[in-house]
Order: C-alpha cells, then structure tokens, then sequence
C-alpha cells in the first residue's frame, strides 16, 4: 500500500504576490492509495493524448546498430560510440574550432546498452535518462596527470582525443606545446561529479546548453548504421 500525501494551502490576504505579509494555513491529510482507488477517466482522458505522442516518440526508429554495444572497462563499445558521437555532433555544429580537445565521461553514467538491431528514441533515453548537457572545460595543461591517474583508480572511464598505453600517454598533437587542456565533459563531471576533483580546478566552463541525449539522438540519426568501436584506447 502506497501513502499519497495531499497538501492543502489556503492563502489569506490579497497582497502576497505584491510582496506584502500574509497569513498561510497548511494541512496535510494522508490518503491511502490502493487497488480500492479507481483511475479518474476525466485525467485518463486529458493524459492519453500525450501519452500517444510520447509513446511514438520513444519508439521511433533513428538507426541500426550491426552489434551490441555494451559499457565495460577500461573501454567498451557503448562509451566510445558517446565519447565519439558526442565530439563529431560539437565538430559539426562549430563548437571546436581549431582546439584539439580531449573527452572524458563516466561509466557509471552508462545506464543501458545499445542492441544489435533498430535503435530506437527510446533507446538513447534508456542509455541516458538523465539531463546532463554537454560542457566545455579549460584545465591547466598538468591536469592531465591527474585525469590519468583517476583513470587508472577507477579502471577507466569512457575517454576520446588521447589514449594510455600502460605508461605512455598519446595526446593531442598540440598538447605539448599548450599550457590550457582542453576538455569535453558532462554538466555534471564538471562540478566534481563522481569524485572528478580536476575539474574544479578548471579556470573556465562553457556550459554548451546541449543535452547529451539530443546530440547522441542527431548522430544516430545522421550516421544511420551504427558499428560497435574498440580501439584499444585504454591499455593497462
């Protein structure tokens, strides 16, 4: 059994948009909400409209995947097709410019696998269900040891633009002569997120405004068929 709480509020005085005192009574009544509760067609009624157009959405057909694409460390298929897809949709759009940026997400971020077959809305809202946009983060350049060794603590993470060979790192072309890093991340990474303190040492964020999802949405879309990538990017 469910308890559903009910919040009742009853505004006295006139005057409270403008700013000026008033008096608010609130009480609260709990309601039991069990199979004794019969649905409201009048709400069922206005809801079912959007629930059509919803359900549409989520199953519309964007793509097609020619493998599974699954989260695994220290690299898996499914972060390197976000990391990937997640720099050529910045790429198009103009967002780069002539910086060569590296990527980093989260694994754990990874909430559902992509399946050999049609790839659906429905899908990418399963692989990424929350609202994390898309950041740009300048790091002093030396933050790149600590992007690597958080990686080796943590087993790694999805990454793109560099890769580590036990202890060699490839970087961009350009990185040894830079002292800014730059880096494609998550909203959410950005602000430490996931214990990713780096980041808070970042001198500037562009907060693209861009949800993960839509752009991974739009490259699906655009590429069509979509190829599980392994590319050894990550070796121990």
């Amino acid at each position: 059994m469910k308890i559903l709480q009910v919040l009742w509020i009853t505004i006295v005085g006139a005057g409270l948009l403008a700013c000026s005192s008033a008096s608010v009574f609130v009480q609260t009544d709990k309601v039991d909400i069990d199979t004794n509760v019969t649905p409201d067609d009048s709400l069922q009624a206005f809801i079912e409209p959007y629930r059509k157009e919803l359900s549409a959405n989520m199953d519309r057909v964007i793509g097609y995947a020619t493998g599974d694409l699954l989260r695994d460390r220290p690299e898996g298929a499914l972060g390197n097709f976000v990391i990937d897809e997640t720099e050529n949709y910045l790429r198009e759009s103009g967002w780069l410019k002539d910086q060569h940026y590296i990527s980093i997400m989260n694994h754990g971020g990874l909430r559902a696998p992509i399946s050999k077959g049609n790839i659906t809305v429905g899908d990418i809202y399963k692989l990424m269900p929350f609202d994390n946009t898309i950041v740009l983060a300048k790091l002093p350049v030396n933050e790149l040891d600590s992007i690597v060794k958080y990686l080796k603590n943590s087993g790694g993470e999805p990454i793109g633009g560099f890769r580590i060979h036990g202890a060699h790192i490839d970087g961009p072309e350009d990185l040894s002569r830079n002292d800014t890093l730059y880096v494609i991340t998550t909203d959410y990474l950005a602000n430490g997120g996931d214990n990713m303190s780096f980041f808070t040492r970042s001198y500037e964020r562009n907060n693209t405004g861009i949800f993960l999802r839509e752009a991974l949405i739009k490259r699906v879309e655009a590429i069509d068929t979509l190829r599980p990538v392994l590319d050894h990017r990550i070796k121990w």
